[in-house]
């Protein structure tokens, strides 16, 4: 896949480009039948698949008080474009002075002379241009004159079920996270580095790895079953995120116990995929009854946890 970071880095006009334009926040099914779509066409025409997206999000730059917790980071949405099997990818830098583009220079400058559309996919209720001035029906009148076709596709559903990266959201603060990996199509995921903690978990007899996480949203408190990806080991685990209650800690830690495992990651880079939430977090009374419940724990996430996908299965 050819990434392209900014519009500077084309100096030969690309032709024949089957596109679609978005923020794809969390590359969820909807989106990633849309991509499959862009790919088909442009297996039948004979161009190379385009998938035309902007760094930052606009409301960043627009609007940051509006701007909602985004579910995917930079380096993974790269990630699941290039595994889907896009040609290229365009992250156009979103700035002020962007965002003032009238509609029809956006088209006839950027979609027509640089990127070389012949056919453009868009939601439903896509806008685009100064002050959101173009739509959809804008587009195909636009495509009349300069020559690309325009394919509405209307919102995707999974069993009745609307999927969009705001339901998404919702399920990840409620903890749901099975039920937003039906609509992801892969569990949710959290990079992060393994940062030093209070040892707690290891006076407790079960050491844990403290994650700074480099993701927006994590998924409500709670203790989930886990797979881990680090030192390219695709591990198992049981974390806990949360303020630890029963030693009146104030600040949220996210905290993964990994099973058959021994080794220092301090400072490392992991990623923990959620597979499914075992219970709220709670305060107990005693430390015993704390290393009770966590043994519990454990033996439920590994029940959980046998038929879980490997780590070469996930994105």
């Amino acid at each position: 896949m050819l990434l392209i970071t900014d519009l500077s880095e084309i100096t030969r006009p690309f032709t024949n480009s089957v596109i679609t334009l978005g923020n794809f926040d969390g590359i969820h099914l909807g989106h990633q039948e849309l991509v499959r779509m862009v790919i088909r066409r442009a297996r039948e025409t004979g161009g190379q698949s385009m998938v035309v997206t902007f760094r930052p999000h606009p409301l960043k730059v627009l609007a940051p008080e509006k701007c909602p917790p985004l579910i995917s980071i930079y380096e993974e949405k790269i990630r699941l474009f290039e595994k889907l099997g896009i040609d290229v990818l365009v992250k156009i830098p979103f700035s002020l002075r962007f965002a003032e583009m009238p509609p029809r220079t956006f088209v006839k400058s950027i979609l027509c002379d640089l990127i070389g559309a012949k056919d453009i996919f868009v939601g439903y209720n896509y806008r685009f241009g100064r002050s959101r001035e173009g739509n959809t029906q804008t587009l195909k009148q636009m495509g009349e004159e300069y020559g690309f076709i325009v394919h509405e596709v209307e919102q995707i559903s999974l069993d009745g079920e609307v999927i969009s990266s705001t339901k998404i959201r919702q399920l990840l603060s409620t903890g749901d996270v099975g039920h937003a990996a039906k609509l992801l199509g892969r569990p949710y995921a959290i990079t992060g580095i393994v940062i030093r903690g209070d040892s707690r978990g290891k006076t407790l007899g079960f050491p844990t790895a403290n994650i700074a996480s480099k993701h927006a949203i994590i998924p409500s408190d709670g203790v989930y079953a886990v797979k881990l990806l680090a030192r390219d080991k695709c591990l198992s685990g049981v974390v806990n995120i949360g303020l630890r209650p029963t030693f009146n800690t104030r600040s949220l830690a996210i905290e993964v116990h990994i099973f058959d495992f021994d080794e220092d990651l301090y400072g490392e880079e992991v990623t923990l995929f959620f597979i499914r939430k075992i219970r709220e977090e709670r305060k107990f009374d005693t430390p015993d009854a704390l290393i009770g419940q966590i043994k519990k724990d454990i033996g439920t996430a590994r029940e959980i946890l046998v038929s879980s996908p490997e780590c070469v299965d996930l994105p």
